[in-house]
């Protein structure tokens, strides 16, 4: 009897051992979360949580006190107080949205925008969708959202506005050349294309593979290798011409997959340092398939972000290269996707980006060597002297600038 009495004397107290650990292990947890959060940087949190408390003593409209979205905004709050155009916070809703636009599906008119120099700015329309059949350019403002001024309002804000069912209307005012222009446009459907391949020839009949890349999505690379495949398996090519104009970019792993298509093994892609200047290195994984062709790259005000990235290291790397267009969009900054537990997102900007060549391109863009304007009459009659200075520049076989 004494050895069973024994046993559980042992067992109740290895469970309050147990508890008691555990207990304070809690707390001390606890405390350390309270301090790395709530005296962070010498902030008084507490602020929240007094606020909090006031509203649910005092507030008249109980019914209407929503706590859930009260976090979600407070927590866009903060975000939206670093003025960086590009880290967002996204709730679970939204989340699954911008989980479907990483897919290429969305129902809008398709354009790409960001907040540039306090103005909401159009990147680019996206290829063959209402926006692009509009007239809607890269580098337009837009001014207003039906009846509603967009000025002080996030990007993300305003793509919300933007955004509806298809076969809606929404109106768009833009101001383009220091004028002003409404747009009407029914909304649809957005499937958004990777790329595109085509061959041409030049004026001397010489064979010219363009490659289109119009997004780096999750699927981008995969969809180039396949027409890399056909550009080598085609007789005859003699140069290629990589159209990134309206390229508003996407992800940085693909615009790496692409750039070890065009570039050997080992050859530096771009440069990426955090906040603490610690930088790092993204290098060709090769094995540079198209090393050898003669190449033009086409850009203009709506290539940005990881097109830039793709351009500035095609540059650096490429022997026989050359830059036709207008000055890129100028977005040197990488974000990171940072997942949380309740379903929403935080779009965080992590680091700066620098071209092989040391280039730091945030809010200047890249330099074409050969700079051609498209004008309103070229918009117009659906004339392109970027692609024909292209053409031009492979007949003479002029590269190297």
């Amino acid at each position: 009897m004494e050895i069973k009495i024994s046993k559980e004397i042992l067992i109740i107290s290895a469970l309050c051992v147990g508890f008691a650990t555990g207990f304070f292990i809690n707390q001390a947890f606890n405390e350390k979360l309270y301090n790395d959060v709530y005296t962070q940087d010498s902030v008084n949190f507490t602020l929240l949580a007094d606020a909090w408390r006031k509203i649910k003593e005092n507030f008249v409209f109980e019914d209407k006190i929503d706590s859930e979205a009260m976090v979600y905004e407070a927590v866009k709050g903060f975000v939206s107080a670093l003025g960086d155009p590009y880290t967002t916070f996204y709730d679970p809703e939204e989340a699954e949205k911008f989980q479907k636009d990483m897919e290429g599906t969305f129902e809008g008119i398709g354009i790409q925008i960001a907040n540039k120099n306090d103005r909401i700015k159009v990147i680019s329309p996206i290829k063959n969708t209402p926006a692009e059949k509009a007239g809607i350019r890269a580098g337009d403002v837009i001014k207003k959202v039906d009846d509603e001024t967009v000025e002080n309002m996030t990007a993300d804000k305003v793509v919300q506005l933007i955004r509806g069912d298809a076969g809606t209307i929404v109106q768009l005012t833009i101001e383009r050349n220091s004028e002003e222009k409404i747009f009407n446009i029914k909304r649809d459907t957005i499937k958004v294309p990777n790329s595109e391949l085509e061959f041409i020839y030049g004026n001397n009949q010489e064979k010219i593979a363009k490659l289109s890349i119009f997004q780096f999505s999750e699927t981008t690379s995969r969809d180039v290798k396949a027409e890399v495949n056909q550009i080598l398996n085609e007789s005859n090519v003699e140069a290629i011409i990589l159209d990134l104009r309206n390229n508003p970019g996407g992800l940085v792993s693909e615009a790496k997959n692409v750039a070890s298509l065009f570039m050997e093994k080992d050859l530096p892609i771009v440069k990426e340092c955090d906040k603490s200047e610690e930088c790092s290195w993204l290098k060709s994984d090769g094995p540079g398939k198209l090393a050898n062709y003669p190449l033009i790259i086409l850009i203009n005000e709506g290539s940005a972000s990881a097109a830039e990235i793709l351009t500035g290291a095609l540059e650096a790397n490429i022997e026989d290269v050359a830059i036709v267009g207008n000055t890129s969009f100028g977005k040197g900054l990488v974000q990171r996707v940072l997942y949380l537990d309740d379903g929403s997102i935080l779009k965080v900007t992590t680091e700066k980006w620098y071209t092989p060549r040391g280039e730091l391109i945030h809010e200047i863009g890249i330099e074409p060597d050969v700079k051609v304007e498209m004008t309103t009459e070229d918009y117009e009659n659906d004339l392109d002297p970027q692609l024909k200075k292209a053409i031009e520049l492979i007949d003479n076989k002029d590269y190297n600038y």
